[in-house]
């Protein structure tokens, strides 16, 4: 019975350091304060909207597949405390390929293949929040431009587009920092992607016009220096 009790005892001492250590590793102000430099991956998925289009004949709409996307940004966390205000701004590349599901017109829905393909280039500005925390959400904007590419888009078999256009991008994101060390950290976040409407040429000659919006979650590292 001594032998049992000093065991719970062990025990209820462990539990109790383990449950005064966590604010104390929650709030480890060496973890949040990296300036400077610094480059980051993200991987994540990628759902497009669906895609509201329009040519000379009438309205149609595009449905994608949800896919993975990859982003590589290189970018300058603020100094803490200067008179910018705390945050980061970043140059960011990703490339986001969807493949075509089905497309819908008055007549009826039919099945639909190919990729669509947008590859970005966006400034972001982010602001961040550090509450002297390993945690720091984050939220912010971005700005630029995006190659939209239609590879050998199809529907019921037949061909519907090709081509690509350059146009003006946009993104807003939100998400938490999770401080490894000073100069590693874990970024989990979303992004809401859209541009301005990409013209493509169709297989029968006409244009169509089609509404780019995508809804993504990511995960990543930035390596600060």
């Amino acid at each position: 019975m001594t032998g049992r009790n000093n065991m719970k005892n062990i025990c209820q001492i462990k539990i109790t350091i383990i449950a005064l250590s966590l604010p104390l590793l929650l709030c480890s102000p060496v973890r949040a304060e990296h300036s400077g430099p610094y480059v980051g991956v993200l991987l994540g998925g990628n759902a497009l909207m669906s895609a509201k289009s329009s040519d000379s004949l009438g309205n149609f709409s595009l449905e994608f597949n949800p896919a993975l996307q990859g982003s590589a940004m290189v970018g300058w966390d603020f100094e803490p405390g200067n008179p910018v205000g705390e945050g980061r701004v970043e140059l960011e590349y990703t490339r986001r390929s969807n493949p075509l599901d089905k497309v819908k017109f008055a007549e009826g829905s039919f099945n639909g293949s190919g990729n669509l393909t947008a590859d970005s280039l966006l400034i972001n500005f982010f602001g961040v929040y550090r509450y002297n925390s390993i945690l720091s959400p984050y939220f912010g904007l971005g700005f630029g431009a995006a190659r939209i590419k239609a590879s050998d888009l199809r529907v019921a078999g037949y061909p519907l587009a090709s081509g690509s256009d350059t146009v003006f991008a946009g993104q807003a994101g939100l998400g938490v920092d999770f401080a490894l060390t000073k100069h590693l950290s874990i970024d989990l976040g979303y992004r809401f992607f859209g541009t301005s409407r990409p013209e493509f040429k169709e297989a029968d000659g006409h244009t169509f016009k089609m509404d780019y919006f995508s809804h993504s979650t990511v995960l990543g590292l930035c390596l600060g220096f």
